[in-house]
């Protein structure tokens, strides 16, 4: 899946023109390697940090009503919006379903493609619908289309844990009916929508995107985004998004059943435990090492950003350096 390109259409090569600028664009085919890991790691490192803080803080409930934040939804929308969203879905994927839990000494195995399919195609979606980052208006239905996609499919999953049998626990919990865990994750998505679409969402992206756009992107070589010609859903070899991503989401919902089933079964060899471990780092170092983990996670990730920024600045110097000698050279044969 790639976004399209925000770049005027390429002309003909003349000898004064710097390759330097040919990598300046949105669409994932057209940067180099090199700012597709600087996107990949600066998304990875600040969503798997956020997340970490996250789930450190509490949450409230009002009645029957549970109010918490999930995630902060900002986050991957301002990113998306400015950045390639394609690289940007991919990093925080990865950043919610390996980055934060590995900096706490555990990882949930196979089973954390669920969360990881979910998100990854709600970030995409974010992403493609800002046209202008400078929008305030697509920028909060952005982080609303992403908090939905997430926690619909989410709701669906558990729907389809009960209806098949392999989540008796919900039943209990909600009354006894597929009715009532429906009401119940009916609530709770509404309480995600408002919480972390709204609040942690939509109105912080509005007031954060505008005031980052046109500063982030020339670090890492990167023009700001076109509103005349954004990112586009396209799905691989040209086939449909919807069905890409609807593909993906159906994945996800199997990888969840089978996850519970297992769980159910209570089986030893459980396929979504595969590659799992648990260090008890929390027990072992005590309750500071959340903050500790998401602090030392932040460190490397953007020292890691500012290394390959350097080189590939560096690597662009010196393309240059060598435009203007070739010139120099070509004119002084004249």
């Amino acid at each position: 899946m790639t976004g399209s390109p925000t770049t005027t259409p390429p002309t003909t090569p003349t000898t004064t023109a710097r390759p330097s600028f040919r990598r300046l664009v949105h669409d994932p085919d057209g940067i180099s390697g090199s700012q597709k890991l600087m996107i990949l790691v600066l998304s990875m490192t600040l969503y798997g940090v956020a997340d970490i803080v996250a789930d450190m803080l509490p949450s409230f409930e009002v009645g029957s009503f549970e109010v918490e934040i999930a995630y902060f939804a900002f986050i991957p929308v301002v990113l998306a919006a400015l950045l390639t969203p394609l690289w940007v879905a991919l990093g925080v994927a990865i950043g919610e379903a390996m980055i934060a839990d590995m900096l706490l000494g555990s990882f949930g195995g196979f089973g954390e493609v669920e969360g990881f399919l979910q998100l990854f195609v709600g970030t995409y979606v974010a992403g493609c619908i800002v046209r202008d980052p400078r929008n305030r208006r697509q920028l909060f239905w952005a982080a609303i289309a992403l908090v939905s996609l997430d926690k619909v499919s989410s709701a669906a999953i558990d729907v389809v844990k009960v209806a098949v049998g392999v989540d008796p626990d919900a039943l209990d919990e909600s009354g006894g009916t597929l009715g009532a865990v429906v009401v119940a994750e009916s609530l709770e998505l509404l309480g995600a929508l408002l919480v972390t679409g709204v609040l942690f969402g939509g109105l912080a992206a509005m007031w954060l995107a505008p005031r980052l756009y046109g500063k982030i992107e020339p670090l890492m070589g990167l023009r700001p985004r076109d509103p005349q010609n954004p990112p586009r859903l396209v799905g691989p070899w040209g086939v449909s998004f919807w069905l890409v991503a609807a593909l993906g989401i159906a994945a996800a919902a199997a990888v969840g059943v089978l996850s519970q089933w297992e769980d159910h079964a209570g089986r030893e060899d459980a396929v979504t435990t595969l590659g799992s471990f648990d260090a008890e780092l929390v027990d072992a170092y005590g309750e500071n090492l959340p903050w500790v983990a998401a602090v030392v996670g932040l460190v490397v990730g953007l020292a890691a950003v500012v290394a390959i920024a350097a080189v590939v600045n560096r690597r662009r110097d010196r393309s240059a350096a060598g435009d203007r000698a070739n010139d120099q050279t070509s004119g002084g044969g004249r």
